[in-house]
């Protein structure tokens, strides 16, 4: 083992302790930064966030909107088809009344004519 590591090793198993005076203050180096530092960091993360959100914001804003629109016309679209059944289903009924019209019609003349043919039948006898 080198003696460097066997002096470390000793030195803890010691309990060595070192003076507060030998340990080498980083505050002010370079790259270090202060608390105000930091804390303007955090804010300058925080707003380019801010401002991340907002986009999306817009975004969502826009889409919905675009929603709202397509909701709009389909609305509308649902209308004009509601519109167009119910006109069919009157004339849907008024045709069903003459088809029902006719065909009273039509049994009174197959009436007729078994009456004339009964007759007719009868006239010949």
């Amino acid at each position: 083992m080198p003696q460097y590591l066997t002096v470390c090793i000793n030195s803890i198993e010691k309990g060595t302790t070192v003076d507060p005076y030998e340990i080498e203050d980083t505050s002010d180096w370079l790259g270090t930064p202060s608390r105000l530092e930091t804390v303007e960091h955090y804010a300058s993360m925080l707003e380019e966030d801010i401002q991340a959100m907002k986009l999306e914001l817009r975004a969502a804003k826009e889409n919905i909107a675009g929603l709202i629109t397509m909701n709009d016309e389909l609305s509308a679209d649902l209308q004009r088809k509601r519109a167009w059944i119910a006109n069919l289903e009157s004339e849907t009924t008024e045709q069903l009344t003459d088809i029902q019209r006719l065909n009273r019609i039509l049994d009174q003349k197959e009436a007729v004519i078994r009456e004339l043919q009964a007759i007719k039948l009868n006239h010949r006898r």
